[in-house]
């Protein structure tokens, strides 16, 4: 291979003898295991190369790009339940003798959150 992104390859590496691994402490998902490999004399077949030789950099961007649409859905559902628990709530606190919702002021500002919300689910599509 060359130099950068031209000279990866990915192969696909068995944890067994030289090689181990290390749980990296993360603020997100848990389950996710994100961990260190630490490779030591550890000899991979020909036959583990996924993709082409040096097409590496490749393969990995095609899965960032799943990994990032994967996030984006979630977070806009997310998004979505938190509106809806905040327009309950406001449904239901008085404020000034009448609920929350019915002043001009909190009723735009839904009004922009819902329009910003729905603008990122067609920007999904």
């Amino acid at each position: 291979g060359g130099p950068g992104k031209g000279g990866i390859s990915m192969l696909l590496i068995e944890k067994g003898e030289g090689v181990s691994t290390k749980l990296i402490k993360t603020s997100y998902a848990s389950s996710a295991e994100t961990s260190y490999v630490i490779f030591e004399n550890v000899k991979v077949p020909v036959e583990n190369l996924m993709a082409k030789e040096n097409e590496g950099f490749r393969a990995v961007m095609y899965n960032f790009n799943h990994e990032r649409w994967y996030i984006v859905v979630s977070l806009l559902a997310r998004c979505r339940f938190v509106l809806e628990e905040c327009f309950k709530w406001a449904s239901q606190r008085q404020i000034f003798g009448k609920s929350l919702i019915s002043h001009g002021v909190i009723q735009e500002k839904f009004a922009r959150m819902a329009s910003g919300l729905e603008a990122c689910y067609y920007w999904l599509e």
